[in-house]
C-alpha cells in the first residue's frame, strides 16, 4: 500500500511542476509527463534523501519519510501558488489535432495490455520464487542485485553489487526506484514490472503526442507508437523460405524460442539487439527515452511559437513560396499555431549601474534564462545515473536540433544546466575502474567486419531497409521543419557507427534504437500519406503498397515476438529460502562475500554483494577485471595464509563462500585453496542437503589468528596427479597433465622434446617428439620460479630453458629439470610484456620486449648487447610486435610486426633491411601472430590466425604456399611454431592442443 501510495504522490507531484513550464498536445501526454518527471524527481530527492541518512540502518526509511513530507508540502504549496496566479488548468496547444481522443485512449489501453503481458511473460513471482525469462537471465543478474541491494541491503555509498569496493559506475536510479518500492511492501518481480510498465506505456503516449504534434495527424501517431513493437528487420525471409509450407512455418512460429538470426556473423545478432527484448533486459531505457520525447516535444511547441510570434511581428504579409511551404512554421498541416500566452512582453527595465548593465547586455547577447528551456535541461541533467547512453544520446541530438533551429540563446541556457547537473554524475561513472584509455573514441564500422562504407550500407538496408523506404516517401512530402528534425535525429547513426563511447562497442546499437523509435513516427507518416495520396486514382498503386511493407514490418516483428511468449522460466527461490533467511539475519547489510563470480544467486538476492561477480558485468561497466582477477585468482588458489588474510582485509571481505563451481570447475581457478580456509577461517554455514551446490560458508576472523596454518603441499598436487595425463594431441582444456588453459608458447629443445608454455595455467610442460607427456613446473606467482602468464620459450644448447614471463614483466632462465636459475628485468625502463625469445646455436638471446616495442639482444648471462625499435609505422618501428626468429647462417633476423601487416628484416646488430607485407594478417582479438625460420631448406613459416593457416614463405620474401590442415584438424588460434626433425609443431591456442604437420617431401 505504502508503494503504491508513493507512486501516486510522485506522479501527481510531476504533474503540478511540469505543467508549469510545459504546454501539452494530448491529456494523455499530460498524465505521461506527470509519471516520467514525476519518477525522476522522486528518485533522485529519494536517492539522496537515503544518501544523507546513509549512517542510519534503515536510510531508505528516512528517505521515503523525507519524500512523504516534501511531496506532500510542495503539492500544497504548488496548488496554491496555481489558484492565485495561474489557475487550475494545464495549458494545451491550440488548436488542438482533429479528431476523436477516444481512439487514441484505445490504443494505449491495447499498448498497456501488451506491455503487461511483456513484463510478465519475462519477469514473475509465484510462491517465493522468482522467475526470469532465459533471455533476460543474464542482464537481470546486476539489475536484481542492484534492486535487492538497496531493498534489503545497505548500499550508500553505493557500489556494483557484482564488484563492490569500488564507486559504482553503472547507471542504477531506475533499479534504486524499484529497490524502494520493494522496501515499502511490494515483490520484486511487481516493483520491477510496475515501473516497467508505466515508464513503457508512458513513452508510447509522448510518442502519440509527438506523431500528433509533428503531423497533425492522430492515425500517424497510432501508427508510430505501435509500430515499436515491429522492429522491421529482413530476418524473417530467410527464416519462412526455410519453411516447407505455411502450416509448417506457423507451427515452427508458434514453437520458436528463439529470436530469428540475421545471418551476418557479427557479436550479438543473435540475441535480438532490435527486438523487444532491449526494452525487457533494460528496463530503464524506455524511461530514459520518454524523458527525451518530453523535452522534443517541449522544443518543437516552442519553435513554432518562435515562428508564429515572428510572423506576428512582420510588417506586412508574405507570401509563402510553393518550393518553401514552411517558411513560416506558424502554419503546419493547415492549422495556425498561435504564440503562448506564457511569452509576455519584456517588462520595463530597472534602472542599474551601468557596469551591470553593460554586462547583462553583452550576456544577453548569447544566452536567454527561459524558466522553462531551462526545466528542461534539469530533465536531461538528471539522466546520466539513470541511463547514461540515453543521456549520450540527447546531448548529440540537441546539438543538432541548436544549430538546424532558432532559439539558439535558450538552447544555450538548456546546455548551461544541463552540463551543471550532469557533469558530477559522468565523473562518478568515470571515477576508479581502469586508469589508462582503453579504447579510441573514434571507431567506424560499429561490430562490421569488415567495415567497408558497402557493407555498413548493405546491413543497415537489411536491418531497416522496410522502414527506410517509407521514411523516404514521408520525406518527399514533409515539411522543412519536419526534414530539419529527422536530420537530428540521424545524428544516432554517427554515434552508433563513427564512435565507441565505451569498451563494450554493441552497446552503440541503443543509440539506432533510440532513432527507430522516433523514425517510426516518419514512418508512419510514409504509410499515411501513401494512404490518402491525391489524386485518388493513385491510391490504386500507392496503397496496396504501402500495405505490402507494413505486413512486412509486422510479420518480422510478431515471429519475433514468439520467442517472448515461448521463453522458459529459470527460478530462483529466495522468499523463505534457508540461505537468503541466514544470510539475511547473521550478516551485516554491507558485508562483502568471495564466491564463485555469480550471475544471479541467493546471496545477492539477500541484498548483499559480492567481490567478484560475473566479469562481463564489470568489463562492461569499465572496472579493472584485469587486477580482480588477479586478486580473485590468489584468494581461491595461494596457499599462503598470511598473504591470503591481507587481500581479504584489503577488500573488506567478509565472508567467504566456495561450492562446488569454486572446487571443479578448473577454466579460471586451477587449484582451489578451500583447505586454507577450512583450517584458519570459522565455518559459519554449510549446505549439508546439497541445496547450493554443496556451498560451505567462512567467516574472515577479526582480529586475525595469532597462528595460520598451511595447506599440505603434497595433498593439493597428489588431487591433480589423480587425473591421469594425456597426450599434447589430444591436450584440452583443463589443469591436468597434458591439458592446457590458453597456451601461447612452444618451442623444442635440443633432444627434440617440445615444450609448451600453458600460460593460463602458470606453467610450462614438457612432451617427448611423439606428444608423451614427460613433465611440468612452475606455479603462479612473482617468485623466482613462479610464473604470471608465460608466453614465448626457448632452450640453449646447454639445454637451460628461457621463459618470456609477461605479466612478471621478466624472463627467467631455468635449468632443463624447471629448477630457477636466473631472471632478467631487461634494459632501462625494464621488460614491459616480454612475448617472444628467440637463441641462436651460440646462445645469443633475443626478446620480443612487446610493451616497448623493441627487440632486445642478450647473452646467456643476461647482459644486454643491443637493443632497437619504437612505436610506430615507420622502418625500424613496431606496433606491439609477436614474435621474432634469427637465420644464423645469412646474419639475419625476422620480427612479426602485425599490427602494421609486416614482417621487418634486420642484422644481427639491428640494422634495418627490409620489410614484407603480409596481408593475411588481419585484426584479431588477440596477436598470436608467430614465426619460425628454416636455414637449412630456406624457409620461413608464420601463423595466421585469422584464416587458420600456417603461410610458407622463401628467405627473398616470395610467398609460396598456406598449409591448411583439413577439418577436424582445423588451426583454432596457431599462437606458435616449432620446428624440430622436419615436423612443424603448431600450438592451437582456441583448441588447447598441438597439431603436427609433415613438411619433408612438400
Amino acid at each position: 500500500m505504502l508503494a503504491l501510495l508513493y507512486l501516486v504522490l510522485a506522479i501527481y507531484l510531476g504533474d503540478q511542476v511540469s505543467r508549469r513550464f510545459f504546454r501539452f498536445v494530448t491529456v494523455a501526454q499530460r498524465c505521461a509527463t506527470a509519471v516520467l518527471v514525476g519518477l525522476l524527481l522522486s528518485t533522485w530527492f529519494t536517492y539522496i534523501a537515503s544518501w544523507i541518512f546513509g549512517r542510519t540502518r534503515l536510510p531508505l526509511l528516512w528517505g521515503d519519510l523525507c519524500f512523504f513530507a516534501v511531496a506532500v508540502v510542495s503539492i500544497w504549496l504548488l496548488r496554491r501558488q496555481a489558484r492565485r496566479q495561474f489557475g487550475h488548468d494545464a495549458q494545451f496547444i491550440q488548436p488542438r489535432t482533429p479528431g476523436s481522443a477516444f481512439w487514441d485512449w484505445i490504443t494505449l489501453l491495447a499498448f498497456l495490455v501488451f506491455a503487461c503481458w511483456m513484463m510478465f511473460a519475462t519477469l514473475d513471482f509465484k510462491g517465493g520464487t522468482l522467475l526470469i525469462g532465459n533471455n533476460e537471465w543474464s542482464d537481470f543478474g546486476p539489475n536484481t542485485a542492484i534492486i535487492q541491494s538497496f531493498a534489503v541491503g545497505h548500499n550508500f555509498p553505493t557500489h556494483y553489487p557484482h564488484f563492490s569496493g569500488e564507486t559504482i559506475r553503472y547507471h542504477f536510479l531506475f533499479y534504486f526506484q524499484a529497490g524502494n518500492l520493494t522496501f515499502l511492501g511490494l515483490n520484486l518481480a511487481w516493483s520491477l514490472n510496475l515501473l516497467s510498465i508505466l515508464t513503457l506505456v508512458s513513452t508510447l503516449a509522448l510518442l502519440m503526442a509527438l506523431g500528433q504534434s509533428l503531423f497533425r495527424s492522430r492515425a500517424v501517431g497510432r501508427i508510430g507508437a505501435a509500430l515499436f513493437f515491429f522492429h522491421g528487420t529482413l530476418s524473417f525471409v530467410s527464416f519462412l523460405r526455410g519453411q516447407p509450407s505455411v502450416a509448417a512455418a506457423f507451427h515452427s512460429i508458434l514453437a520458436l524460442k528463439d529470436f530469428l538470426p540475421s545471418g551476418y556473423p557479427y557479436r550479438g545478432e543473435l540475441w535480438g539487439i532490435w527486438t523487444q527484448v532491449v526494452y525487457l533486459n533494460q528496463r530503464h531505457f524506455a524511461s530514459a527515452v520518454g524523458i527525451l520525447l518530453i523535452v522534443l516535444l517541449f522544443l518543437i511547441d516552442r519553435y513554432r511559437q518562435h515562428a508564429a510570434a515572428k510572423a506576428a511581428a512582420a510588417p506586412a504579409p508574405v507570401a509563402v513560396s510553393p518550393s518553401e511551404p514552411e517558411a513560416s512554421i506558424a502554419s503546419v498541416g493547415g492549422d495556425t499555431i498561435t504564440p503562448s500566452p506564457e511569452i509576455p512582453s519584456p517588462p520595463e527595465p530597472v534602472p542599474t549601474p551601468y557596469l551591470f548593465a553593460r554586462l547583462r547586455q553583452l550576456i544577453s547577447v548569447v544566452i536567454v534564462f527561459d524558466k522553462s528551456f531551462v526545466f528542461a535541461g534539469c530533465l536531461l541533467g538528471l539522466l546520466p545515473f539513470w541511463n547514461a547512453l540515453v543521456f549520450t544520446a540527447c546531448f548529440a541530438i540537441l546539438a543538432s536540433l541548436f544549430l538546424l533551429f532558432p532559439c539558439r540563446r535558450q538552447m544555450v541556457a538548456l546546455g548551461i544546466t544541463t552540463a551543471l547537473l550532469a557533469l558530477p554524475q559522468l565523473i562518478l561513472l568515470r571515477s576508479g575502474g581502469v586508469q589508462t584509455p582503453t579504447h579510441s573514441l573514434l571507431h567506424w564500422g560499429y561490430i562490421i567486419e569488415p567495415p567497408t562504407l558497402a557493407n555498413v550500407i548493405r546491413y543497415i538496408g537489411f536491418s531497416f531497409g522496410l522502414k527506410w523506404a517509407l521514411i523516404l516517401v514521408a520525406l518527399a512530402f514533409a515539411t522543412w521543419f519536419q526534414r530539419r528534425l529527422f536530420l537530428a535525429l540521424c545524428a544516432m547513426y554517427a554515434m552508433t557507427f563513427c564512435l565507441e563511447m565505451s569498451l563494450e562497442t554493441l552497446a552503440n546499437h541503443k543509440y539506432l534504437n533510440i532513432w527507430l523509435i522516433v523514425s517510426n513516427l516518419f514512418v508512419a507518416y510514409g504509410i499515411w500519406r501513401l494512404w490518402k495520396i491525391k489524386p485518388r486514382w493513385l491510391a490504386i498503386v500507392t496503397g496496396p503498397v504501402a500495405v505490402l511493407v507494413t505486413a512486412g514490418i509486422v510479420v518480422g516483428g510478431a515471429i519475433d515476438l514468439a520467442a517472448i511468449h515461448n521463453c522458459y522460466w529459470i527460478q530462483i527461490k529466495y522468499v523463505g529460502d534457508p540461505l537468503v533467511k541466514w544470510v539475511q539475519e547473521n550478516t551485516k547489510p554491507h558485508d562483502i562475500f568471495l564466491s564463485d563470480r555469480y550471475v544471479n544467486h541467493q546471496i545477492l538476492l539477500a541484498g548483499r554483494r559480492l567481490f567478484y561477480g560475473w566479469p562481463s558485468f564489470s568489463w562492461g561497466a569499465g572496472y579493472d577485471t584485469t587486477q580482480r582477477d588477479n586478486d580473485y585468482r590468489e584468494l581461491f588458489e595461494s596457499t599462503d595464509p598470511y598473504a591470503v588474510l591481507r587481500l581479504l582485509y584489503r577488500h573488506r571481505i567478509a565472508y567467504v563462500a566456495i561450492d562446488d563451481a569454486v572446487r571443479h570447475n578448473h577454466e579460471f581457478i586451477k587449484r582451489p585453496n578451500e583447505e586454507l580456509y577450512s583450517l584458519n577461517f570459522p565455518k559459519v554455514w554449510e549446505d549439508k542437503a546439497n541445496q547450493y551446490a554443496g556451498l560451505v560458508i567462512y567467516k574472515v576472523p577479526v582480529p586475525p589468528p595469532k597462528v595460520l596454518k598451511r595447506p599440505n603441499p603434497a595433498r593439493l598436487q597428489a588431487l591433480l596427479m589423480q587425473i591421469p595425463p594425456v597426450t599434447m594431441f589430444q591436450g584440452g582444456k583443463g589443469v591436468g597433465r597434458g591439458q592446457f588453459d590458453f597456451p601461447r608458447g612452444i618451442a623444442a629443445d635440443h633432444s627434440g622434446n617440445i615444450l609448451v608454455a600453458d600460460t593460463n595455467n602458470n606453467r610450462i610442460q614438457k612432451f617427448s617428439p611423439a606428444g608423451v607427456y614427460l613433465n611440468m613446473f612452475g606455479s603462479p606467482g612473482q617468485n623466482a620460479g613462479e610464473l604470471r602468464e608465460p608466453n614465448g620459450i626457448a632452450a640453449d644448447s646447454k639445454g637451460n630453458i628461457y621463459v618470456a614471463d609477461v605479466a612478471n614483466h621478466r624472463v627467467q632462465k631455468l635449468s632443463a629439470d624447471g629448477r630457477f636459475i636466473a631472471q632478467w628485468r631487461g634494459p632501462a625502463l625494464g621488460f614491459y610484456g616480454p612475448r617472444d625469445i628467440w637463441i641462436t646455436p651460440d646462445d645469443f638471446v633475443y626478446v620480443v620486449d612487446q610493451g616497448r616495442a623493441r627487440i632486445v639482444k642478450l647473452d646467456t648471462n643476461g647482459v644486454v648487447l643491443a637493443t632497437w625499435g619504437s612505436q610506430g609505422p615507420g622502418d625500424g618501428q613496431f606496433d606491439e610486435p609477436t614474435a621474432v626468429a634469427v637465420d644464423h647462417k645469412r646474419d639475419r633476423i625476422y620480427v612479426a610486426d602485425p599490427h602494421n601487416r609486416r614482417i621487418q628484416i634486420f642484422d644481427t646488430n639491428g640494422k634495418f633491411v627490409a620489410k614484407w607485407t603480409i596481408n593475411e594478417w588481419l585484426p584479431t582479438g588477440w596477436s598470436f601472430q608467430d614465426l619460425i625460420v628454416d636455414p637449412e631448406a630456406e624457409r620461413l613459416y608464420l601463423t595466421s590466425p585469422a584464416t587458420d593457416e600456417v603461410l610458407v614463405y622463401d628467405l627473398a620474401g616470395i610467398k609460396l604456399r598456406a598449409l591448411k590442415p583439413e577439418p577436424p584438424n582445423n588451426l583454432e588460434g596457431a599462437a606458435g611454431l616449432a620446428l624440430s626433425h622436419g615436423k612443424l609443431y603448431v600450438l592451437c591456442a582456441f583448441s588447447d592442443r598441438v597439431r603436427q604437420l609433415e613438411l619433408r617431401g612438400k
